[in-house]
């Protein structure tokens, strides 16, 4: 069951289809620096912008979350407003062709991103607003950051599990490695090549939290 909140947000990807081919539309007719500025606002500015005042009203509480019960889930609206860069990669791939452009994106998403972050072309962030970077470090290509992990329960029912990704100044994250919910990688560590640094898991412990991941399932 969705909520009336929950089935609005649903049509946000919709409403930045037709935002887009308006601007778009704008430019064609006119085209100059200030219509090719609206259409990068639109593009790049109006679903972070969404996201910010969304969470100012319904704040996204990290832990566990139901996202078919009675109650509004923040993350599953967040969901729906990121969605134009799932479809589209290749508009978010652009901003990191350029240097710090894509660190001061995320930032507009509420995530906290320190200074001289290097990152490919292509990669994968998911959950925009739930990054925590620090300086210097540097991403490999193909690389998944991933703040959110979904189960089904025994009822039917989806849960999420919503948690900040951690990783500290001065870490190399190799090529095509996955850093899933909670997890966290120390400052100066160097995570090898398709590795999984999983739900929980602090990146080089002997101990893992998967444990931990499932015990907040269940």
């Amino acid at each position: 069951m969705m909520t009336a909140a929950d089935r609005l947000f649903s049509y946000f990807p919709l409403l930045m289809t037709v935002l887009l081919l308006a601007a778009l539309g704008v430019f064609a007719q006119w085209p100059s620096l200030w219509s090719a500025m609206l259409v990068l606002f639109v593009i790049y500015f109006v679903p972070p912008m969404a996201q910010r005042v969304m969470l100012r009203w319904a704040p996204l509480k990290q832990g566990i979350c139901q996202i078919d019960g009675r109650a509004f889930s923040p993350w599953l609206a967040s969901h729906h407003i990121q969605a134009l860069y799932d479809a589209l990669p290749y508009l978010e791939s652009l901003l990191r062709v350029f240097p710090g452009f894509y660190s001061m994106w995320l930032r507009m998403w509420g995530s906290r991103v320190g200074y001289g972050v290097e990152w490919p072309v292509r990669m994968d962030v998911l959950d925009r607003s739930l990054m925590d970077i620090g300086n210097r470090v540097v991403f490999a290509r193909e690389v998944e950051l991933v703040a959110h992990v979904r189960k089904k329960t025994d009822a039917g029912r989806s849960r999420v599990l919503v948690r900040n990704v951690r990783i500290g100044s001065y870490a190399f994250i190799g090529a095509g490695a996955r850093v899933g919910a909670g997890a966290s990688v120390p400052s100066n560590a160097s995570v090898p090549e398709m590795a999984v640094v999983g739900v929980n898991e602090v990146f080089g412990d002997a101990v893992r939290h998967h444990e931990q991941a499932e015990a907040e399932f269940a």
